[in-house]
């Protein structure tokens, strides 16, 4: 039985959720199963694309860092070898795109929603003429009772499409759910945070500029009473001189600032942007800012990074490859390897770090 909180227990450690009472004195976190396949011999998963799409178009740094993902993953573009590159050349998706773009579109909606599909078009002899992308909140994944995918069905379709028929990608795919895990998933309490914040810090602003301001008047009459305020607040639109007859208003009070208009709210709002910057993954420094780092730790946390990013690049490569029948690399943007040997040579000789100038 949950243990109901009286304020007189010191053992916090003993103190659980009660799931009767409207708010909890602690944090706690949910369990969470998987979406593991059933015994039914048919299974479907649809992304939630609509839902998460939403965020990722509503949310400035969520995009930003969703888009950089995408970018940094496809680097400087995309090598392969002449055989694989006149395959690469029929991607076209709607036609003026180019193979790097459909696929970084695809690998994109795979990190908003957790997964990304196109439609492998074919000719007559089964060979693929073209790469479309598709609208993953219209895409049904059918898996049996063993895990595996048997197929695909598009909203307002009635043909089934076979495995080979879809390019699928998974973000993250965890244990043996048959889909990908969506990126804002975890993320969407420190967007709402941040979200709220920005609002009370513009009331906050908006109210220092435009007070509210209580008149007392010396009337009782609706009439009058309609006639100054429409007076008033005309006045404030325009930002005029306002003429009212003597004895109407009696006071006027200010009300210019909200209650606690103390607290650092820039302060708050900038360290819910590194809580969020960092439960992302990506640093700081690449998204064109970092506090109080040398230019050594930089490097080191640029490098880890590539890690990161170096291993989503694997993983698009060996889609393409599985599924599309073609073999490239993608190179990582600005890779810090050769530079950080060159620091480690540097400083056996003698030489120090100094710190980045922005430090």
């Amino acid at each position: 039985m949950a243990t109901l909180r009286t304020g007189q227990i010191s053992d916090f450690g003993s103190q659980t959720d009660d799931s009767t009472t409207s708010k909890n004195d602690f944090y706690s976190i949910a369990s969470k199963g998987l979406n593991s396949p059933s015994e039914k011999e048919e299974s479907y998963w649809t992304p939630e694309f609509d839902k998460w799409h939403g965020w990722y178009r509503n949310t400035p740094e969520l995009r930003s860092v969703i888009d950089k993902l995408a970018s940094w993953t496809f680097g400087r573009g995309i090598k392969a070898d002449k055989k694989n590159k006149a395959k690469l050349n029929k991607i076209k998706g709607n036609g003026n795109e180019s193979a790097r773009l459909v696929l970084k579109n695809i690998w994109r909606c795979a990190i908003i929603c957790g997964d990304g599909f196109g439609h492998i078009i074919k000719d007559k002899q089964g060979r693929m003429t073209n790469l479309k992308q598709l609208n993953p909140g219209n895409v049904k994944i059918v898996y049996d009772n063993k895990g595996i995918i048997i197929g695909y069905e598009l909203l307002n379709h009635d043909k089934r499409y076979n495995p080979e028929e879809i390019y699928h990608l998974s973000y993250e795919r965890i244990g043996n759910e048959m889909h990908g895990i969506p990126f804002v998933e975890s993320l969407q309490e420190l967007i709402c945070s941040r979200n709220e914040a920005l609002d009370d810090l513009r009331i906050l602003y908006h109210r220092n500029i435009k007070p509210i301001k209580f008149f007392e008047v010396e009337t009782d009459d609706t009439t009058k009473l309609n006639s100054v305020e429409a007076t008033i607040n005309e006045a404030y639109k325009k930002s005029e001189n306002v003429i009212i007859s003597t004895g109407v208003i009696k006071e006027i009070k200010e009300s210019t600032t909200p209650q606690y208009s103390n607290l650092d709210s820039l302060s708050y709002i900038k360290f819910l942007v590194r809580i969020y910057i960092s439960a992302c993954g990506i640093p700081e420094v690449v998204m064109g800012w970092g506090e109080n780092t040398t230019e050594a730790s930089s490097n080191i946390i640029y490098l880890s990074f590539q890690q990161e990013i170096e291993d989503k690049q694997l993983y698009n490569q060996e889609m393409a490859e599985l599924q599309l029948g073609i073999e490239f690399n993608l190179e990582f943007p600005a890779s810090l390897e050769q530079k950080l040997q060159e620091n480690e040579e540097k400083r056996g000789k003698g030489t120090t770090t100094q710190p980045n100038k922005d430090g």
